[in-house]
C-alpha cells in the first residue's frame, strides 16, 4: 500500500483523547483509494499520489485481464474498486488507455497538481478543462515510475512485465480484451453491449462530465497513440472513525457519559459519533460533515452545554 497521508497525520490526537477517557471507535473503517501511484520525489516513505480514475481506459488486473461483471469504472463506488482489486492474488491493477484519452481524462487529487484550483484561477481551470491535461500527462510519463508507453499492445505488455519484474501480463489476453472493447465501440451505440460504455454514455449527459470524458474512445487508435499503461496500487487516506461524541459534539467516555469541557469536530470524530458515514462513505461529503459538526460544537459551547 502507498501512503496517501502526510506524516503529521499520526493519530496522536486520538491517543491523547483516549488518555483523557474518550471512547475511540470505528477506526477499522478505512477510506482508501484504488488508483495510487508512486511520487517520483517522495517526501516520506511510500509517498503516493491519488489519481482520479479515468472512465474510458480499460481497467485490468495484475495479469492484464479486464475486470468484468461489472467492469471497473472510476467515480461510481470507491469502496467496491478497492474491495475488487484486493480479491486478486496480487493487490494492484492497471489502467490501459491511449494518449488522447489520457489528455482528456487524466487528473490527480490534491493541491500539488491542481494549481488553478489551489490558487483560485478560474480562467486557467476552465482552459484546462477545454484544452485537456496533456502537459501533466507528459510530466507523469517522464517521471512517474508507474507509467509505461508503447506503440503496440505486445510491446506495452512487455513493458508492464518489466516494470513489475514478472511475466504476469499475458499479451494475447490483453490484446483480445482490448479488441473486444474496441469492437463494441465500432458497432455504434445501437448495437453496443458493454456496461462500461453504458456508464460513459450516462455520465456524459452531465455537462461537467462531458467536458472531461471521451465520447466512446477506442483504446487502439492510430490517431491517438501511444498506448499508456498505469500501474495503480491501493493508497491509504483516512479512517472513518474517531472520537465518539453526542449530538452536541461533546466527547463521550467509554460508559457513554459526556466528558466536561471536551468537544470534538470534523474528521477527528468521524464527523459525529465516531463513524457517521459507516463503512461506505459518499465521495464529496467529508467537508460538509466537518463544517456541520463545527457549528454544532460552537453552538453548544456558546450556550454553556458541557462547559464548567
Amino acid at each position: 500500500m502507498l501512503n496517501g497521508s502526510i506524516p503529521e497525520a499520526d493519530g496522536k490526537l486520538l491517543d491523547r483523547a483516549e488518555e483523557l477517557g474518550a471512547n475511540i471507535t470505528h477506526l477499522e473503517k478505512m477510506w482508501n483509494y484504488a488508483a495510487g501511484v508512486r511520487h517520483w520525489e517522495p517526501l516520506f516513505p511510500n509517498h503516493g499520489l491519488s489519481l482520479v480514475p479515468a472512465k474510458s481506459p480499460l481497467w485490468v488486473n495484475y495479469q492484464g485481464r479486464r475486470f468484468v461483471d461489472p467492469p471497473l469504472v472510476g467515480a461510481y463506488d470507491t469502496l467496491m474498486l478497492v474491495d475488487r482489486i484486493c480479491q486478486e492474488k496480487k493487490k494492484y491493477s492497471w489502467q490501459v488507455m491511449n494518449r488522447k484519452i489520457a489528455n482528456k481524462e487524466f487528473a490527480v487529487s490534491g493541491a500539488e497538481f491542481n494549481p488553478a484550483v489551489r490558487d483560485k484561477k478560474m480562467l486557467a481551470f476552465i482552459l484546462r478543462l477545454l484544452k485537456g491535461n496533456g502537459e501533466q500527462v507528459q510530466e507523469f510519463i517522464d517521471h512517474c515510475p508507474d507509467f509505461v508507453t508503447a506503440g503496440t499492445v505486445t510491446e506495452l505488455a512487455a513493458k508492464m512485465n518489466a516494470l513489475t519484474g514478472t511475466n504476469d501480463v499475458d499479451a494475447r489476453r490483453l490484446e483480445r480484451d482490448i479488441a473486444d472493447y474496441d469492437d463494441n465501440i465500432e458497432r455504434g451505440t445501437k448495437l453496443q453491449n458493454d456496461d462500461q460504455l453504458r456508464r460513459i454514455a450516462h455520465v456524459r449527459q452531465y455537462l461537467g462530465d462531458r467536458l472531461r470524458t471521451c465520447n466512446m474512445a477506442r483504446i487502439v487508435d492510430p490517431d491517438a497513440m501511444p498506448l499508456i499503461a498505469i500501474r495503480m496500487q491501493i493508497l491509504t487516506r483516512k479512517s472513518l472513525g474517531g472520537i465518539q461524541v453526542d449530538l452536541d459534539a461533546k466527547v463521550l467516555d467509554q460508559q457513554g457519559n459526556p466528558i466536561p469541557n471536551l468537544f470534538a469536530v470534523g474528521e477527528a470524530c468521524g464527523f459525529g459519533g465516531g463513524g457517521m458515514h459507516g463503512k461506505r462513505a459518499l465521495e464529496g461529503t467529508f467537508l460538509g460533515g466537518c463544517v456541520y459538526s463545527g457549528r454544532v460544537a460552537a453552538r453548544a459551547i456558546n450556550s454553556g452545554q458541557g462547559v464548567r
